[in-house]
């Protein structure tokens, strides 16, 4: 036992010369309560979605051989809807990595190089809840897909890539299953009358891209100077959506930086976000005689302030313009959020953080609601993930 524990505690593993083996764990909970129903606030998979909340218990393993070959398993357990224990394997994609010319390549199940959140887990992000732009463009837990993907080190710019994905949207076991194209859904031929056919709604969830998706992401960055930094991206992402129609997503976004001790660490520092996303598509009932297009944009801001060592005041606007009738449930949205996180380290291996969080949603039809969080993350790692 105690060379077990001996062995995690000095990782990285090293089973031969060129083999590394890392672990890392996040344990993340959140506490809170809202001026409604905490589930109906809600947007992302995990979001916190009632008063206590296990959002998640991530597992992850990184493994790299040799200068080429590495590989990413990343397995999440949390509480669902019905606050059941549930997982699922959020990653798990092999890469070769530092070929000739610049290339990278990555096979498997992975969160896309798409905006500035969809490719981080959950223990990364700046706040306690997804971004709103998130989940209405992307999908419930992000653009997860089943996929390959090339990537391309521009030798022209600074530390910028090119990657291009074609995949399937991975399906969550643990969505739910609003059953647009069952085809039992003619059961009730007998009653098929004019009534329902005016008041059959489209689901907006339908309008997520879902097959035959091609994910194009431009990313870079700029070190104006050491203590000033510019991040940029830009995406494309077409693909078939789940009326078995064309849809389009398109997003830019550029982070800047700026860090009291340059390229060294500790010091204060400011980051602001700000990240525009546009998207188009088309749509049709499930008897087809209702069809159209429709479009609408979203805009994620944040700002993050580090006034002092290991604690950052976080502030943030999401706003989605919305999709009127005949598209249920992709109405118009405000969000306004203030977030005090303090950081915490006790070692190389150990760390995580406590953030307060309050949110103020505005909705189109139900008017102002507010929430208030506290989540706390637990860290646990001997290494780097592998991206």
């Amino acid at each position: 036992m105690k060379a077990i524990q001996f062995l995690l505690a000095t990782s990285p593993l090293v089973a031969a010369s060129d083999f590394q083996l890392d672990f890392n764990s996040h344990l993340n909970l959140a506490f809170g309560q809202a001026s409604v129903d905490e589930a109906e606030l809600a947007t992302y998979g995990h979001d916190p979605n009632d008063e206590f909340t296990l959002q998640g218990l991530e597992l992850n393993a990184s493994a790299r051989y040799g200068d080429y070959l590495a590989g990413f398993v990343g397995f999440n357990t949390f509480l669902d809807d019905d606050d059941k224990i549930d997982g699922e394997f959020e990653e798990a994609f092999a890469k070769l990595q530092d070929l000739p010319g610049g290339f990278e390549l990555r096979a498997g199940r992975m969160l896309n190089r798409v905006s500035t959140q969809n490719n981080q887990h959950l223990h990364s992000w700046h706040f306690t809840d997804a971004n709103l732009i998130t989940t209405r463009f992307l999908g419930e837990e992000g653009l997860v897909t089943n996929s390959v993907e090339v990537s391309y080190k521009l030798p022209f710019a600074q530390h910028a890539m090119l990657s291009i994905a074609f995949g399937d949207a991975v399906a969550h076991d643990h969505d739910h299953d609003h059953g647009h194209h069952d085809e039992d859904h003619h059961d009730d031929d007998d009653h098929d009358d004019d009534d329902d056919h005016e008041e059959e709604g489209i689901e907006g969830e339908d309008t997520l891209l879902v097959d035959d998706i091609i994910a194009i992401r431009l990313a870079g960055q700029y070190n104006h100077t050491d203590f000033h930094q510019f991040s940029y991206g830009a995406n494309f992402i077409y693909g078939k959506n789940g009326f078995r129609k064309n849809g389009s997503v398109y997003g830019a976004d550029l982070t800047y930086q700026w860090r009291e001790n340059g390229l060294d660490p500790g010091g204060k520092h400011l980051r602001a976000t700000i990240e525009p996303v546009y998207r188009d598509f088309d749509y049709t009932n499930s008897d087809e005689n209702h069809s159209g297009s429709a479009s609408e944009w979203g805009l994620h801001t944040g700002l993050g302030w580090g006034f002092r060592k290991q604690w950052e005041l976080g502030l943030r606007y999401g706003y989605l313009e919305g999709i009127n009738a005949p598209i249920e449930d992709l109405s118009e949205r405000h969000r306004s959020t203030v977030a005090l996180t303090r950081a915490l380290s006790y070692n190389d291996y150990l760390g995580g953080h406590v953030r307060l969080q309050y949110n103020h949603d505005w909705r189109e039809g139900y008017g102002h609601e507010d929430a208030v969080w506290l989540q706390f993350q637990i860290d646990f790692g001997t290494g780097g993930e592998v991206r």
